[in-house]
């Protein structure tokens, strides 16, 4: 490949679909001019990673480090639904390459997209890619949220859609066709898996795109040739799903004279092999009877180990024997409680106080975490004085 042939592959500056060339410079590199007026223009989305070549994926790692993963966790949502792809035309090609805004993006951010060349950055094609999003998803265009984006309340409609669904063949892929040449916005509709929330970054994908067949030669792609379509994938970013956990205590019986029954309960849960919640909360009881405490905030997916390490000097765990039982179970999305009973076992010792240090954990952007404490409501009172 010559330089300026280098210089060329570099102004695929989004990977994930994205062939950007300066303006005038089509000519030079052999694969002649565009034909704009073309209207059978065909892009398949893919969670497939074989079908991307290496470029799109040296992108997709930038941008999604653990694609991956996120790849094979969305790919098992498709067995019972779809992915909804929204593609917005945002500019048109000339036949020289170069771009020109349709109207209802000439004044919104966008406007230095149409001097773009080879040495235009990452970050800008981004920042256009997001003021795009801020047009046609106005409530939340950082996210690039698509819930409601058909004619949303700027009445742009998206130009076509596409639905990422399984195959007969077991892959991941949604076509878009009848495209026209121009310059898109691709838009992902948000995904929620059994643990997870998926979002994803919008990203501009032009069409035609610049590539070499296997002589060698530069061509562009108008992805309707079967043999050489053109395969795009989703910049995906995870967050997780929340639920909220129920202990429960039960008291069977209970010695008036001794008063007050405390006990302590140790909360963990580990996703992924991490640390992902630290709790230690009390239930305090004044007769028999069943009382329970609600963690929120606990990651669902995770294994939550809630340990009893506290139940008195006068009271007995009833089911099953062992001086710091524990219970384990795994976060859905439905309801999550754990259970414990006790008795009094006859003997004279006081029911006892507890203090309790309430314990939550903070993950921070680059992965780490730490332990935060916070004063508990609802300590034994005469426990929290001494």
């Amino acid at each position: 490949m010559t330089g300026k042939g280098k210089r060329m592959k570099k102004a695929a500056v989004l990977g994930l679909a994205l062939s950007v060339l300066a303006a005038g410079t089509v000519t030079a590199y052999g694969a002649g001019g565009i034909d704009r007026e073309r209207t059978d223009c065909r892009v398949a989305f893919t969670l497939d990673v074989e079908e991307l070549s290496e470029d799109d994926l040296g992108s997709l790692g930038q941008a999604s480090p653990d694609y991956k993963l996120y790849y094979e966790e969305l790919a098992e949502t498709l067995e019972e639904g779809s992915i909804r792809v929204e593609l917005y035309r945002v500019a048109e090609v000339d036949a020289d390459g170069s771009f020109r805004l349709l109207s209802a993006y000439g004044e919104s951010g966008l406007e230095g997209l149409e001097a773009a060349d080879a040495d235009t950055t990452a970050k800008q094609w981004s920042d256009w890619a997001q003021a795009a999003a801020g047009i046609v998803l106005p409530e939340d265009a950082e996210r690039a949220e698509t819930e409601n984006t058909a004619a949303g309340a700027t009445g742009i409609s998206p130009d076509t859609t596409a639905q990422i669904r399984k195959n007969p063949d077991g892959k991941a892929v949604g076509i878009a066709e009848g495209l026209r040449t121009g310059m898109y916005l691709v838009c992902v509709e948000p995904v929620e898996t059994a643990s997870n929330r998926y979002r994803f970054i919008p990203y501009l994908l032009s069409l035609p795109r610049y590539s070499y067949t296997q002589e060698g030669n530069e061509e562009w792609n108008y992805g309707d040739d079967q043999a050489n379509p053109i395969y795009v994938g989703l910049k995906p970013e995870r967050e997780d799903r929340y639920g909220d956990l129920v202990i429960e205590k039960i008291l069977t019986s209970y010695n008036e004279t001794l008063q007050g029954a405390s006990f302590v309960f140790e909360v963990k849960a580990v996703k992924d092999q991490t640390l992902v919640y630290s709790d230690v909360v009390s239930l305090v009881f004044d007769g028999c009877g069943r009382e329970t405490v609600t963690l929120e905030g606990i990651p669902l997916g995770a294994e939550v180990t809630v340990t009893e390490v506290y139940s008195g000097a006068s009271y007995r765990e009833t089911t099953s024997g062992s001086t710091s039982p524990s219970h384990s179970i795994v976060m859905t999305a439905e309801e999550n409680s754990v259970s414990f009973e006790n008795e009094y076992d006859g003997r004279l010792n006081g029911g006892g106080a507890s203090v309790v240090n309430h314990f939550t954990y903070e993950k921070a952007e680059d992965g780490s975490g730490r332990l935060n404490w916070e004063a508990l409501a609802g300590n034994n009172d005469s426990a929290a004085e001494r």
